[in-house]
């Protein structure tokens, strides 16, 4: 059971500068850089596809979209529709759209345009604006109008002008391999499954490498096999591409002969159309290996592999790598001899560099064959050889050329996904800092990185709709909501399961409900819970107060009332977050009132200085932390040492979290640090980075 606790540098960021209107000032007071913008940069540049049917997607392209915790989402289209079956009318409808990036928005549902043409099927003409309810200044925007001409058909008849490989293989235009990418140009494909799936239809021949003779007598015929096509563009119906998968003929080299259509399978209606055909004439070659990157990969990292003919890995069929040569461990001399084959992941995604990827698993060949020198986790060196493909599917195998390959093994690196949520978002309206919330988590982000900092661990942020990471297949996610939703009043809580000693666990996840952990009575949901911090306040308003001493009391509300609506506070606006000064240090802290500036910036440092040392002591319990050698000893540090990042909730104050002057940042004690860098070695094999100061000890 882990410890049920109440308790839990500046990362400059010079992206988007043009927004700002600023560069890099000096450390210290330098302008925020990436402040919340509003809504200013709110712009509607496109509306498609041009051609639509009852169950398409409407895309709105554009710029500064909010994401679903900045703002809602809504398109306006109005004007006049036509058609042959109905008479010109008016239009005038709202339709809620989806967040997908910051320049592309999702209207799922078309039923509320429909019902006002009364018709699915005819020409519409007029505008098109963007309509967002902010959710950081509680007020209304709305893009300027685009012209717009949309067609709405029942459905779609796909034409066929050309189809070729869509990479030249070096080969020849004629020389593919097992799921090379086909481009195929025509008109009215269908661009999802919620309206359907276009597919190439194949028919013809395949006469296998090696085999002389009529191929209608000696080959493999080919009859119907049906290739689904994906869209090269999310608006565009006139070109799309389809991998040449072994279900048309296997994977072995040979030639085929024939012709290729496509089909259109609506699903609404259930409607079937076709094109004309198109003939074909290729050969199928070997699959082809040309190397690995990154060179140097550690314990679940994806290595990306450049070549082709790879094959997804299900039932009948299987890619994989095969290794020749040896591995010489660091600092041995010793040569461990390596003949094994890895399995490989067919990577379907288009465009894209690699062909598949291999990721570093303890279970796999190389890790077995390393298990009596530690494993993947405590071995590291260098692999010298030669590697090759190997392509099995049904009963044919083929395998590449082999190629001179040099491969090093990391240390273990723990990658950490930093997810703020909605409720986290919320919860700022109750600091007065929902107008920043962009410097707030620059702030939690500089703390972790600064108090891990020696130890082979990246953090990321990752907001809910963002793809999950391609370079990492395993990850730890630590997420910062509101409130605490075991409504104990905890300021963070770690919610895997049992202490995981070594950090066997790459994958923990500190959020939502874990089941295991609660089965033992223990609170299920965990991560870092911002709204709870208003519990260091003399007047917290529904929050569980937290026992602490008047003086800490006072010095939170001096920080925060000044902006806390609740108390009379201002809270920040979007246009005083472009002129902040972004604080490295809180020994300015607090200010007089009428410093309205810094009197912000004070309250982003200490708000960011709270949950960034949170989640900081919550990932330590996830690391294995404190006490990692007594399976059965506390989940914190023993003694009355203050300062120290895996102490218990009573030895740290608010002023030693805030890190404001005389106190703060606290630091992993000597042997609390002597672990984590022994579980994740640096890459440098450096010395400890405070340079010489010494840490506290962990035990006294």
């Amino acid at each position: 059971m882990k410890a049920r606790s109440r308790h839990s540098g500046w990362l400059v960021l010079c992206l988007l500068a043009w927004l700002a209107g600023s560069g890099c000032g000096p450390v210290g007071e330098a302008p925020l850089l990436d402040p919340d913008p509003g809504l200013a940069g709110l712009a509607l540049a496109g509306v498609g596809p041009s051609v639509l049917l009852p169950t398409s997607h409407l895309l709105l392209l554009g710029k500064d979209f909010p994401t679903p915790g900045d703002g809602s989402i809504s398109v306006r289209l109005r004007g006049t529709a036509k058609g042959e079956q109905v008479a010109e009318k008016s239009y005038d409808v709202r339709l809620r759209a989806e967040y997908v990036n910051q320049t592309t928005a999702r209207v799922p549902n078309l039923s509320g345009l429909l019902r006002a043409l009364g018709t699915t099927e005819g020409q519409l003409s007029g505008q098109a604006m963007l309509i967002v309810e902010s959710a950081i200044d509680l007020t209304t925007h709305t893009s300027a109008p685009i012209e717009i001409s949309l067609t709405l058909q029942r459905v779609l008849v796909p034409t066929l002008s050309m189809v070729q490989p869509a990479k030249p293989s070096g080969l020849g235009a004629d020389r593919v391999h097992t799921n090379d990418w086909f481009l195929v140009q025509g008109s009215s494909l269908l661009l999802n499954e919620e309206e359907g799936q276009t597919v190439a239809v194949l028919d013809g021949c395949f006469l296998p490498e090696g085999t002389t003779g009529s191929c209608a007598q000696l080959g493999v015929p080919v009859r119907g096999v049906e290739l689904p096509i994906q869209p090269v563009m999310p608006l565009d119906r006139r070109v799309g591409v389809f991998a040449y998968g072994p279900t048309v003929h296997g994977v072995r080299p040979g030639k085929f002969l024939g012709t290729v259509s496509l089909k259109n399978v609506h699903r609404t209606p259930s409607a079937i159309s076709r094109s004309e055909s198109r003939p074909l004439s290729l050969t199928q070659v070997a699959p082809e290996l040309v190397g690995i990157a990154p060179d140097a990969v550690s314990l679940g990292q994806y290595a990306e592999i450049k070549g082709a003919g790879l094959v997804p890995t299900q039932q009948g069929q299987a890619s994989l790598l095969r290794l020749t040569g040896q591995f010489m461990l660091d600092g041995s001399p010793i040569m461990i001899p390596v003949d094994l084959e890895l399995v490989a992941r067919w990577n379907a995604r288009y465009p894209s560099e690699s062909v598949g990827s291999y990721v570093l698993d303890e279970t796999d060949a190389l890790g077995q064959a390393l298990e009596s020198r530690g494993g993947l986790r405590k071995t590291s060196g260098r692999f010298t050889g030669t590697a090759a493909l190997v392509v099995r599917y049904q009963q044919q195998t083929v395998v590449s050329k082999s190629v001179p390959l040099t491969l090093r093994l990391l240390p273990v690196k723990q990658l950490v996904l930093v997810r703020f949520l909605p409720s986290y978002q919320e919860s700022l309206r109750l600091f007065g800092l929902r107008a920043v919330d962009r410097a707030v988590r620059a702030r939690v982000l500089s703390v972790a990185q600064r108090d891990y900092r020696g130890i082979h661990i990246e953090f990321r942020e990752q907001a809910p709709t963002d793809p999950l990471p391609t370079d990492f297949a395993q990850y730890s996610v630590v997420e910062i909501g509101g409130s605490d939703p075991n409504g104990l009043g905890y300021l963070g809580y770690d919610n895997t399961p049992g202490r995981d000693l070594e950090n066997r666990r790459l994958y923990d996840r500190i959020g939502g409900v874990n089941a295991v952990t609660q089965s033992d009575g223990s609170p299920g949901y965990g991560g870092v819970f911002a709204e709870q911090l208003l519990g260091f306040s003399g007047h917290p308003g529904k929050v569980e107060p937290i026992k602490v001493s008047a003086t800490d009391s006072d010095l939170f509300d001096l920080i925060f009332d000044a902006v806390r609506p609740d108390v009379g506070g201002v809270t920040a606006t979007p246009a005083e977050a472009l002129g902040l000064p972004a604080l490295t240090s809180g020994a300015v802290c607090p200010v007089v009132k009428t410093d309205r500036p810094r009197a912000i910036a004070c309250a982003i440092f200490v708000l960011g200085s709270l949950l960034g040392t949170t989640m900081t002591h919550e990932l330590g319990h996830s690391l294995g932390l404190a006490n990692p050698k007594n399976p059965s000893g506390s989940y914190h540090n023993n003694g009355n040492v203050a300062g120290r990042i895996m102490n218990p909730g009573g030895l740290r104050s608010f002023r030693e979290r805030a890190e404001l002057s005389p106190l703060g940042p606290s630091v992993f004690c000597d042997t609390d640090f002597e672990y984590l860098r022994k579980i994740l070695r640096p890459l440098d094999g450096s010395t400890d980075p405070t340079s010489g100061s010494t840490r506290p000890p962990c035990l006294e």
